[in-house]
């Protein structure tokens, strides 16, 4: 008697075995961001020496600087390297999985498209979200141990913009789920070959990316008002500093451009995650809720058996 063949991956299960490899992906980047983050720190110091006559204070930009650019070197390499590899995994499986279950040949299809939206979260969206995250951060402390009441200006940005995102999230969310209903009606539209059709349906397709790109431009233009009222108040602040190096003002400067251009990626973060919940769904359909369940506990308690 033939044994039953094995059930196929789930998306999260087809990158499991390469999580050591994108952690060292993620701990490289995680590196390069803190390298960048000593950038304006590192030029205010050699702005200072150079104004003095010590020369030997350019030494740490040039020595961050290099560094950064070998390691980015290499992790950039590495990347695609890792990353064709997960590809190819993740977009077997959810063909494999989705025909198993009796999925229509033009819906896997279209998902099995969306499959390479999974994997760039893994490629491109964590490593933005991980460098948002350290220049936010990272910049908001440091302007701490610059001066208290600059540190305490810029950190009163989170709170408003944390309650903007979270209401642009549920709307992002929405509007996600309709394009990629519409899309997965793509192939079999093109295979029926009726112009009113095809015509109607990239008319809708054009309409929800409007939508969706005209909620990300409000979210940015508000926090980009309330950025520009939180600049101004700093520099208001760093002209009256008494004991304050030319270097320093330069380097207050910087990190707080650094910390609101940080910010400004905010809303492609929130549309990206939202989009890679909605297709996640999506490439994994034909998995039952229990095995999807079981999944998540166990990747739960190895997480926690590791920390």
């Amino acid at each position: 008697m033939a044994s039953p063949s094995p059930r196929p991956l789930s998306a999260l299960e087809a990158v499991r075995p390469f999580r050591p490899r994108i952690a060292l992906t993620y701990g490289l980047i995680f590196l390069e961001d803190l390298l960048e983050l000593s950038y304006p720190w590192a030029t205010g110091l050699a702005i200072d020496g150079l104004i003095a006559h010590q020369y030997v204070y350019i030494l740490p930009i040039v020595v961050a600087w290099t560094l950064r650019g070998a390691i980015g070197c290499f992790r950039q390499m590495y990347d695609t390297r890792l990353y064709t590899v997960v590809y190819n995994n993740i977009v077997t499986a959810t063909i494999t999985r989705q025909r198993s279950a009796g999925v229509r040949t033009s819906d896997v299809a279209a998902r099995s498209s969306m499959s390479r939206d999974f994997v760039t979260f893994f490629e491109k969206d964590v490593p933005t979200i991980l460098t948002s995250l350290v220049g936010i951060v990272g910049s908001a402390v440091i302007l701490f141990f610059y001066d208290m009441t600059i540190g305490a200006i810029t950190a009163s940005l989170f709170l408003p913009v944390y309650l903007i995102n979270r209401g642009y999230s549920r709307r992002s969310a929405m509007l996600n789920a309709k394009l990629n209903d519409q899309l997965e009606h793509e192939v079999d539209l093109i295979e029926e070959n009726d112009e009113q059709r095809i015509n109607q349906h990239f008319t809708l397709l054009r309409q929800w990316r409007i939508k969706l790109s005209d909620a990300a431009a409000i979210n940015w233009t508000i926090i980009e008002v309330l950025s520009i009222i939180v600049f101004m108040a700093v520099i208001a602040r760093a002209t009256f500093l008494p004991t304050t190096e030319t270097g320093d003002i330069f380097a207050i400067l910087v990190y707080v451009w650094r910390l609101m251009e940080n910010l400004d990626h905010i809303p492609e973060i929130v549309q990206q995650l939202t989009r890679l919940q909605d297709i996640r769904k999506r490439i994994e359909a034909g998995a039952s809720i229990e095995a999807v369940g079981a999944e998540i506990e166990k990747a739960h308690e190895q997480d926690a058996s590791e920390m």
